[in-house]
């Protein structure tokens, strides 16, 4: 085995790239087609079912409505900017041990036999060349485990409210046999890492002097993708049936101005209501608000739909209903960090506590 095309292989690649869109280009005309979208369960039933009697003491099981996802075109925009921040003992911690988790990764599929490429933790032109190395790598009969040599934090960028999303390193890789029967083998070379746990997801071609796969941009798909999960889960929250648990507090979503309103917002719920439910209920992404070197944003989702009540009595009443919400696609899954119950009005405030939210909390 030859380092040289493994490291190579190491430092010069990374994730896949999704198809780019441009930014500020003009819209297409929007499309009138619904795409009826999944809700968290996997196993949804509809607001409609037979109702539990509270009375018997059986605990209800609540779904979160079914959310249609509308196709319309809507505005992919880099409005946010990335800047450079301090190198500090914190960040070069991260660093160290995302780039530990890398080099695990790799001993793992290279223990496998290094032949499933789909087992591979970076994709891309990145994953191609690490591929192509670490099947070279493999020798029957003999453990070898990667290590980090040493690193050096070239650049590090952070989001506008403080959160790391991007980090540059050169690093030294050490390839080692564990019995320690041939000699050690190193190379150099630089890293591209993300978020706020940095991982590695490019590496350097030297040979054409770029990352292998450049900056990460999203498409309207992309800022599509888990609108209907979220959603549901935001309408579950303030919905009941007879013997279903009901929602006092509204999710992890720590000391901030819209988790103080929203919790707020559900103590004025009537709960003598014997069930609060949503049905028909579509949800239309207005506009991605983004990066131009990472997929990170905030989409504004509109939504649409119909309240249902059922009183002690059985009487039903039906209510149409108009939001907005704000999704955060960042560190973790995609979470609400804003509504606008009444137009003009946000619960946040204007304060979304980004740098509250923005954080990987695995």
């Amino acid at each position: 085995m030859r380092l040289s095309l493994l490291v190579l292989a190491l430092v010069t690649a990374a994730c896949a790239v999704p198809s780019p869109q441009a930014a500020n280009a003009p819209m297409a005309t929007p499309s009138l087609e619904v795409a009826a979208t999944p809700s968290p369960s996997s196993s949804p039933e509809p607001t409609a079912s037979p109702l539990p009697d509270a009375s018997s003491g059986q605990v209800a099981h609540l779904e979160g409505p079914n959310i249609a996802v509308a196709t319309t075109a809507f505005p992919v925009v880099a409005s946010f900017a990335l800047h450079a921040a301090p190198i500090d003992a914190n960040a070069e911690g991260a660093v160290r041990l995302g780039l530990e988790w890398y080099l695990d990764s790799l001993d793992r599929f290279r223990e496998s036999g290094a032949t499933d490429r789909s087992q591979l933790s970076v994709g891309g032109r990145f994953g191609d060349a690490v591929f192509a190395g670490m099947s070279a790598s493999w020798t029957p009969g003999v453990k070898r485990k990667f290590a980090v040599g040493s690193f050096k934090i070239d650049r590090l960028l952070v989001k506008p409210w403080g959160t790391r999303a991007v980090v540059e390193v050169t690093a030294t890789i050490v390839d080692k046999a564990v019995d320690g029967s041939v000699p050690d083998q190193s190379e150099t070379g630089k890293l591209r890492m993300i978020g706020d746990k940095p991982t590695v997801v490019d590496g350097w071609d030297s040979a054409n002097g770029r990352w292998f796969n450049g900056p990460r941009t999203t498409s309207q798909s992309d800022a599509r993708g888990n609108v209907a999960f979220w959603v549901a889960d935001l309408l579950r929250s303030e919905s009941w049936i007879p013997g279903s648990p009901r929602e006092t507090s509204f999710g992890p979503g720590g000391d901030t101005p819209y988790a103080r309103a929203k919790n707020q917002y559900l103590g004025t719920l009537d709960r003598t209501l014997s069930s609060r439910t949503f049905e028909d209920v579509t949800a239309t992404v207005e506009r991605y608000e983004t990066f131009s070197e990472i997929v990170d944003g905030l989409a504004t989702v509109r939504l649409v739909g119909t309240v249902v009540t059922s009183d002690a009595n059985g009487r039903n009443q039906r209510q149409p209903f108009e939001r907005r919400v704000v999704i955060l696609h960042g560190q973790n899954h995609p979470e609400v960090v804003d509504e606008e119950m009444t137009p003009g009005v946000w619960l946040s405030g204007g304060d979304l506590a980004l740098g509250v939210r923005d954080h990987n909390s695995a």
